[in-house]
């Protein structure tokens, strides 16, 4: 079976998403499963030189993008709903430009394709008559099928208008969870959801992104200079997309400034468009860093390794890595109550330490009351054991082949018999 591994989403030098650090990983980890596979989508670091990899170049216009988004100049302009409009119907007509990729991919000849994001189904538009009745398989990193106000939620533009005319919310759906043969759910609630509009589904949990090493103790050491640590200092830390529309990092950053801690430290970790925001709110209080992303693996879990509480305060997630990533290091978690699936919540149920996502307060108050109650702390480490033995990168993997091999055998991802 030779399956291709499309990621268009992650433009080359830009912030890099967990859907992109998926597509490599699926890339490098299934070949050792006996899956011959091939990746077509832009450098991000993890797929290295490779003849089964056709790396996508960004071309001038990109690294000037990607000039100016690291200047702060495209911040302002980003947040606009409208930019975002215009951006996606530009990318649904014009798309990605594929050059010489179109014939690597008749030459490859899939049998299946793994599309990572929402941006690769205007890709895939272009290749399907290429692919000679390869399967195509979406995994649902975006939550495209999650719950939004209309077609002009900042989250589903790019889903609304990055598809093609303008249907409408349920009609962008339609179209494109139908478009592919089958689906991989994160979650129970996505299985639910997408299984309106696509009848082959299959639900697999997400795993750590990063390699779950030890950090030395140089590195440990590093990492605490670099963010300005000091012994007796108390560690909140936050790491992903600096995309406030989703990440509500804003909030973290409004509860912890109501702190009144000279040794309370917040360190956020990432890339994106509200970078300046953040910069803006953080302005006069020194206990707040960020610090840009781009690290290596052992760098993050340096970080994860210093950090004494891993706070995720998302409007929404389909399945977040960094919370097992943080789990496997032996931090605590406070969640946001919209950013814990109804899987894990099934799972851990009452001993999840949460917090509404638009009550800076209660962060606040449930911040203070980690860092004073030495028995829920406890309780928490013990709970991040238990989360990181129940996510393993190793499970995800063997679940992924297994999945496309009934694919391939079957014609149906879900299990359920041809007819």
């Amino acid at each position: 079976m030779r399956v291709l591994i499309l990621d268009t989403s992650g433009k080359e030098g830009i912030a890099l998403g967990g859907a992109s650090i998926v597509a490599a990983n699926l890339f490098n980890e299934l070949g050792k499963r006996g899956i011959e596979t091939y990746y077509l989508g832009y450098s991000n670091g993890r797929i290295g030189k490779s003849p089964r990899a056709f790396v996508l170049r960004g071309g001038r216009a990109q690294a000037t993008a990607r000039r100016m988004a690291r200047s702060g100049v495209l911040n302002d302009l980003a947040e606009s709903k409208f930019a975002r409009v215009m951006y996606y119907i530009a990318h649904s007509a014009f798309g990605v430009a594929l050059g010489s990729a179109a014939g690597w991919v008749e030459q490859v000849k899939p049998d299946v394709v793994i599309a990572s994001s929402i941006q690769d189904y205007v890709a895939l538009k272009k290749l399907r008559r290429r692919l000679r009745g390869a399967k195509l398989v979406y995994i649902e990193h975006a939550n495209a099928s999650g719950n939004y106000k209309g077609a002009l939620d900042y989250n589903i533009i790019g889903l609304t208008f990055g598809t093609g005319g303008y249907a409408g919310l349920e009609g962008a759906r339609r179209r494109f969870f139908s478009f592919f043969d089958s689906i991989i759910a994160l979650n129970t609630e996505q299985y639910r959801n997408i299984s309106r509009y696509n009848r082959d589904v299959t639900i697999i949990h997400s795993a750590a992104n990063i390699a779950l090493k030890r950090p030395s103790a140089a590195q440990v050491a590093a990492a605490r200079s670099s963010a300005g640590v000091r012994p007796r200092d108390r560690i909140v830390m936050y790491l992903g997309r600096l995309q406030d529309e989703q990440k509500n990092v804003s909030a973290l950053i409004l509860a912890v400034k109501a702190i009144r801690s000279d040794s309370m430290k917040l360190l956020i970790i990432g890339n994106g468009r509200s970078e300046s925001l953040y910069k803006d709110m953080s302005k006069g209080d020194q206990r707040i860093r960020i610090i840009p992303g781009g690290m290596t693996d052992m760098e993050v879990a340096a970080y994860y390794s210093i950090a004494d509480l891993y706070v995720l305060p998302s409007l929404w997630e389909s399945f977040n890595a960094t919370i097992i990533e943080a789990a496997h290091f032996g931090t605590g978690l406070l969640l946001s109550s919209k950013a814990v699936n109804e899987d894990m919540k099934n799972r851990f149920g009452r001993a999840l330490y949460t917090f509404e996502p638009g009550d800076v307060s209660e962060l606040k108050r449930k911040i203070e009351r980690y860092f004073s109650d030495g028995t829920l702390r406890a309780r928490l480490r013990k709970l991040s054991s238990e989360i990181d033995r129940e996510y393993g990168r190793k499970r995800q993997m063997d679940a992924y082949a297994d999945a496309l091999e009934r694919l391939y055998r079957t014609g149906r991802i879900s299990g359920q018999s041809t007819s």
